[in-house]
């Protein structure tokens, strides 16, 4: 089976690539240079089955105007153009996979895969046109899984590189006063997910991709701090923290208890469900 990766270089995109190699599909790389070539973007997804869209500029930054409109075009530029290369496609692939975030949902409150309870705040409204672009592959005939991530935790990058710097530095710090919710997910649990939905066909529409064990902020640096051996014990005012990333400070000091009610239901279960074993395996 042949499957486009659009962002397959970033930090998920890798890990799904290497994997889905490795179980004997074929990947085809999708990056900046095909993007900008409509020509040589149809000739990439010619003849691919399924396509998958992990396009988008990382949240964890600083934001000002420029970088809001990357965040932007990174996700929903991007995702308007592989809607349009598929619509014209003579042969469609079957299933177009997307990203997006359980940043969507309205803060301090619990979620399932079918609230509609979303937030106000920029990174909410990012998700939400995302997903309706993605969501219009099935006006093409396409099954669209749209997956809503938590925040992914890995050895290669990502928030957890954030972190080991923070405490690196002597800082362990805990953004704001540590109560807001915080929605995390294991690298592994994410590739085998994508898997299932390649793999299954029963599977469409949107499902919350996070751990079933919810925990504050506080609960998680506490816990990342333990296992490396340096206690996390400064609360970072909120101001401090909107200096150091801007209106991007509101994806570390807000959150929601997501769980992952609709993938439970039908039947996966997670590798990893509990944040101890998630951050032992990850830091040691």
């Amino acid at each position: 089976m042949r499957i486009a990766i659009c962002g397959a270089s970033g930090f998920i995109g890798t890990e799904i690539s290497r994997v889905l190699v490795d179980s004997g599909y074929e990947v085809v790389r999708i990056g900046r240079e095909h993007l900008e070539n409509s020509e040589v973007l149809s000739n990439s997804l010619c003849g691919c089955e399924v396509v998958i869209n992990l396009c988008g500029a990382p949240i964890v930054r600083k934001w000002d105007e420029t970088y809001k409109h990357e965040l932007y075009v990174s996700r929903i530029e991007t995702t308007k153009k592989l809607i349009k290369e598929i619509s014209l496609l003579q042969k469609k692939p079957s299933l177009f996979i997307s990203a997006s975030a359980v940043g969507i949902y309205k803060e301090n409150l619990v979620h399932e895969d079918d609230s509609i309870k979303f937030a106000t705040s920029y990174l909410s409204l990012l998700a939400k046109e995302w997903e309706t672009e993605a969501q219009k592959a099935e006006k093409f005939g396409l099954r669209s899984v749209v997956f809503r991530l938590g925040v992914v935790l890995g050895k290669s990058g990502g928030a957890i590189d954030e972190f080991k710097l923070a405490f690196k530095l002597g800082l362990g710090a805990i953004p704001g006063d540590g109560k807001q919710p915080f929605s995390w997910v294991h690298m592994d649990d994410v590739i085998e997910v994508f898997k299932r939905a390649i793999e299954e066909t029963n599977m469409q529409g949107t499902y919350n991709l996070v751990a079933p064990e919810c925990v504050t902020m506080k609960t998680f640096m506490s816990v990342f701090g333990k296992i490396i051996g340096r206690p996390a014990w400064l609360n970072v005012p909120a101001f401090l923290m909107k200096m150091r990333y801007g209106e991007g400070a509101e994806s570390l000091l807000k959150g929601s208890f997501v769980v992952p009610f609709r993938l439970e239901k039908e039947g996966y279960i997670f590798k990893y469900g509990n944040l101890n074993k998630t951050l032992k395996s990850i830091l040691k």
